[in-house]
């Protein structure tokens, strides 16, 4: 009884063996898509379309390899617009025909560290990825110059993508700062001083404080020390 165990425990180990070594092998000699969707997005690139792209599933029209084989002599026959590309490749002693989707990467920017509120954007504090277009989020800035030297309206976490509501517009003068204010009411203009009881951006409103009569009124931050009110 003790021979019959051992022979099917030994039997049970000899077609686990057999089962990963034809695994091994099988994965030795599969067709590398990855290497096939780098060849097909480099010809994109340099194709009309010129541009950077993301391929995705690629479907063999007919035969499809099936050995461990180099692709190469890879010609795009047609771009269908507005997502897919038909293509032909030599594997071996046989051309193969294919079609693949793809997607259109764009130039996005992340916070490489967490920004405070009122932070300075400079270019250590940034990093450029690409993103696919399709899953680009609405007012993502993709412009570099756009972004150097800005001013954080809030506190952002590492790894953020940055759009442009997370942004000043312009450079903020900080709340609690002095400001001239000149009153326009009809033919009259009246000049008084305040503090600012919010960040505001030149040409923005601006909430101010007067110091002389102590009430807030809401106008135009015309300089960074000029609020201009009209009545």
């Amino acid at each position: 009884m003790k021979q019959i165990k051992a022979k099917i425990f030994n039997n049970f180990v000899l077609l686990i063996v057999f089962c990963l070594t034809f695994l091994f092998i099988s994965s030795s000699f599969a067709f590398d898509t990855a290497f096939l969707a780098n060849l097909l997005s480099n010809e994109i690139k340099k194709s009309p379309i010129a541009t950077e792209v993301q391929v995705g599933q690629i479907k063999f029209i007919g035969y499809e390899p099936h050995e461990n084989c180099n692709p190469e002599n890879l010609k795009i026959r047609e771009i269908k617009r507005p997502n897919a590309a038909e293509f032909t490749f030599k594997c071996g002693n046989r051309q193969y025909r294919a079609i693949a989707n793809y997607e259109v990467l764009t130039r996005v920017y992340i916070t490489q560290i967490p920004l405070k509120k009122g932070e300075v954007i400079t270019e250590e504090k940034i990093m450029e990825i690409k993103q696919p277009l399709s899953r680009l989020p609405v007012g993502a800035i993709t412009d570099r110059n756009l972004l150097i030297g800005k001013v954080v309206k809030r506190s952002l976490t590492r790894g953020l993508i940055i759009k442009e509501d997370y942004l000043y517009s312009g450079m903020p003068v900080k709340k609690g700062s002095k400001v001239d204010v000149i009153i326009n009411a009809g033919q009259v203009m009246i000049m008084t001083e305040g503090v600012l009881k919010s960040d505001a951006v030149v040409g923005g409103n601006a909430r101010v404080q007067c110091f002389q009569t102590g009430k807030e009124i809401v106008g135009k931050l015309v300089g960074k020390d000029k609020v201009r009110v009209s009545l």
